[in-house]
This record gives structure tokens, sequence and C-alpha cells, in this order.
């Protein structure tokens, strides 16, 4: 009789553990796609930013024209 509950606990544990492996086996998924989202997002991120400081380098170049510009013709 205890051969038998030693063998259905055993075969229990057995079911447990391998519900256990599939449920690591799906986080690891997860976790791989999800990775690689973040890498695009920062990818998307990192090209928004260069595209911004481009942008504002424009402004400052184009304020310095206008005051030039300003400059010239408040002097005449």
């Amino acid at each position: 009789m205890d051969d038998n509950v030693l063998t259905e606990h055993r075969i229990e544990e057995e079911k447990r553990l391998a519900s256990i492996e599939s449920t690591i086996a799906n986080v690891q998924k997860d976790l791989k796609e999800l990775n690689e989202s973040v890498k695009e997002m920062l990818a998307a991120w990192q090209a928004a930013s260069l595209v911004l400081s481009f942008i504002k380098g424009l402004a400052a170049l184009a304020a310095s024209i206008g005051g030039v510009i300003l400059l010239i013709k408040g002097g005449k």
C-alpha cells in the first residue's frame, strides 16, 4: 500500500513539474518577444531624438540668420 501512495505522489509531482516547466518555457518565450519589442522601441526613440536634435539645430540656425538680417537692416 505504501508503494501505491508513493507512486501516486511521484506521478502527481511529475505532472506538477511538467506544468512548471511548460509555464517557464512560455514565460521565456514572452520575455524574448518583449525584449525584441523593447529593442524596436529603443531604436524608434533614438531616431526621434536624432530628428528632434536636427530640428533644434535648424531652428538655432534660422534664428541666427534672422538676427544677422535684422542687424544688417537695423544698421541702415
